[in-house]
């Protein structure tokens, strides 16, 4: 800084020529005149710099200096800006520079309005582009997220309804068969649960601490039972067989969320079912290692080159062309870091491929509390409101089943008034809906009475811990929930009632 103030100090008394060809030289925009004949007469020292690697750029035409071209540019911004008298920007990335430049041209012209010769101004914009690029990314993500949690709410209120029903007919059958058939349709509901999660954790970050204590050996079986259909239906159609063979520890468990294992399980076998056009064995092994435990996915498929070994972790990646999205081994080096496990992969081609994932090891975790507190519960007075008339049938039977006093209400109007009259003990309230919302509701009824125990049930990813939700709610139910869910936190509620009597 001191050096370029001596310098305009020594140059304060040149002519007004120098002084203008002082400043022409400092600027750091590229500045070139040129004539109408595309030949450049003079250029700044930064143009010179950029642009001619320290040489004049005299006499050279303005196309190639600045675009290699031998010939007028096509999209030259002199041409729009002469036929519109607006200086017409043009955005270009320059690969011998790897970053984009701004150029703008200002014409000269003569009396007759004819052009003399013109100005062309180029500069940087790389780090500015960046930052709106940014900026833009943000707004985006902003509105993604609206949309996404707004999308998440009516997928929770759908799975509420299929996830309710296939719980309530297991309870209703001991056919073997139908039961299976259940489940599976259960861990598909269950597993679009965790989807829909992860997009409101998206709109609406959250740690996502793992908490869920998960049997190796049967999350395994299950993932094969559910890729049957890939690698031994889809195979014999080709007229090749697949056989998996499963070496399966008992009792090794880990913590984190089933429906990521299970995903990320399903990614691995379908990938290796895909690597065996011909057919082949699939071998599956667990082992302990000290705390942590090892998952051996092997096949004898076409195995990888080391090229493609170094980027099948990378995201969008794909050896299956328009086939394959490139997202599936990508998700599942994710998904398993985020259980602080890690990944790596053995392969050669021609001779199969072997992926070893390693995860932290804990201990089982405790059964039976929740019946024993269920076996507790002594049937109450309930009413539920929420505007979907098909979970307050979920609702209906399942609280009917359990000996209690069940009254439903679609209209949160009318479900206040009826609560005015019968003055339940437990009110179950859907957050979102027509003309008052769960919250209101709540708020009325504390004002009636603050013993009555309030349970919000919403689409939405709520807490307890929310101050707008802590002063009137009691309980918290996201949807999809489980019976299971909904049988515990009713005894709950059940039980401080019950507190309250006896003081």
């Amino acid at each position: 800084m001191s050096d370029l103030k001596n310098e305009a100090q020594v140059n304060c008394n040149i002519s007004i020529e120098d002084k203008y060809r002082f400043i022409f030289n400092k600027i750091s925009d590229l500045v070139i005149l040129c004539e109408a004949n595309y030949t450049i007469s003079e250029s700044n020292k930064s143009a010179d710099i950029i642009f001619g690697q320290g040489e004049s750029l005299i006499g050279h035409k303005c196309h190639w200096v600045l675009h290699q071209k031998e010939d007028p540019c096509i999209d030259c911004p002199l041409r729009d800006t002469l036929k519109s008298g607006l200086i017409i920007p043009l955005v270009k990335y320059e690969e011998r520079f790897g970053e984009y430049f701004e150029e703008r041209t200002h014409p000269v012209l003569d009396g007759d309005g004819n052009l003399q010769s013109f100005i062309i101004s180029s500069k940087n914009i790389t780090k500015s582009r960046e930052l709106e690029e940014k900026s833009a990314q943000a707004k985006k993500m902003l509105a993604l997220g609206q949309i996404s949690s707004g999308v998440a709410h009516d997928f929770n209120n759908v799975l509420t309804v299929v996830l309710g029903r296939v719980q309530l007919l297991k309870r209703q059958t001991t056919d073997e068969y139908l039961l299976n058939s259940l489940k599976m349709i259960e861990k598909s509901a269950l597993d679009g649960a965790s989807k829909v999660r992860k997009i409101q954790e998206f709109s609406r970050p959250s740690e996502g601490a793992l908490t869920e204590t998960i049997d190796l050996k049967k999350i395994i079986e299950e993932v094969v039972e559910i890729t049957r259909p890939k690698w031994e239906t889809t195979s014999k159609l080709k007229g090749t067989l697949i056989e998996p063979i499963l070496e399966l520890e008992e009792n090794i468990f880990v913590l984190g969320d089933s429906s990521d294992i299970r995903n990320a399980f399903t990614n691995i076998i379908f990938n290796a079912v895909d690597a065996m056009p011909e057919g082949g064995v699939l071998y599956i092994k667990t082992e302990t290692e000290n705390q942590n435990v090892s998952i051996k996915f092997k096949d004898t498929g076409i195995g990888m080159t080391p090229e493609t070994v170094e980027k099948v972790f990378d995201p969008f990646f794909s050896t299956k062309g328009v086939l394959g999205t490139g997202l599936g081994m990508s998700e599942v080096y994710g998904i398993i870091k985020r259980h602080n496990g890690r990944i790596s992969i053995q392969s050669e081609a021609g001779k199969g491929t072997t992926i070893l994932v390693h995860l932290p090891k804990v201990a089982a975790a405790k059964t039976g509390a929740l019946a024993i507190e269920i076996g507790k519960t002594a049937p109450t007075r309930i009413l539920v409101i929420d505007d979907e008339e098909h979970i307050l049938e979920i609702f209906k039977d399942l609280l009917s089943e359990l000996g209690h006093e069940v009254d439903t209400n679609s209209s949160s109007v009318a479900a206040l008034d009826l609560y005015k009259k019968k003055r339940h003990d437990i009110v179950i309230t859907d957050l979102g809906m027509p003309i008052m919302t769960g919250v209101e509701i709540a708020e009325k009824i504390k004002e009636i009475s603050r013993e009555t125990q309030i349970i919000m049930v919403s689409g939405w990813a709520l807490s307890i811990d929310e101050k707008s939700l802590s002063k009137y709610i009691d309980f918290v139910i996201n949807k999809p929930f489980s019976i299971e869910k909904i049988i515990y936190t009713i005894s709950e509620a059940a039980a401080v009632i019950q507190k309250q009597k006896t003081g």
